[in-house]
């Protein structure tokens, strides 16, 4: 009855998740799970190195266009919560193809959620748990003490119509 008075204005995380992050599962592997567990030692160790690049280039793409240097540090986290919401959002989905891995918006969610898992790393408050290549977004960040955060994830909340105002900084001073 009153269904027109709740309409929502933008997406919500986990519609956004669903849609536009589908895990890849490459050709000869039966599933995601068989994919991933093929993990190498090499990969271990790689893989972090790999998600730190991608934190730079996500820190280069902020510089480029908000002309804004990133810290990895606490002003650098306030400033990627703040740069993150809606208005991004429809920028980095116009005219995208969810289907397509290189969509712009997994994209920059991937070197977003690079950066703030970077800043947990290099602050001392976990390591990555690393996921293989092209799924790289499904990575964690681990704490000393066992508990895991999506940085990935925590992007996507902060892009959807579920925003909460300084949510990564509270996620941070709250993790340890």
């Amino acid at each position: 009855m009153l269904s027109w008075f709740r309409q929502r204005r933008g997406p919500q995380a986990t519609e956004l998740w669903d849609r536009w992050f589908r895990p890849v599962v490459p050709e000869g592997h039966a599933s995601l799970e068989a994919f991933e567990s093929l993990l190498t030692t090499e990969e271990t160790e790689r893989l972090p190195k790999t998600l730190a690049k991608l934190a730079a280039e996500g820190a280069e793409r902020i510089h480029r266009v908000r002309k804004h240097d990133l810290d990895p540090d606490r002003g650098g986290l306030a400033y990627l919560d703040e740069l993150c919401g809606p208005a991004l959002l429809q920028n980095l989905t116009a005219g995208q193809d969810p289907a397509d891995p290189r969509n712009l918006l997994r994209v920059v969610t991937t070197e977003f959620g690079c950066v703030l898992g970077e800043i947990y790393v290099r602050t001392g408050r976990g390591s990555w748990r690393c996921a293989r290549a092209p799924n790289l977004w499904r990575s964690g960040i681990v704490s000393p003490s066992g508990r895991v955060y999506d940085p990935f994830r925590a992007i996507v909340r902060q892009l959807s119509e579920e925003r909460e105002g300084s949510a990564l900084l509270r996620n941070y001073d709250a993790f340890l």
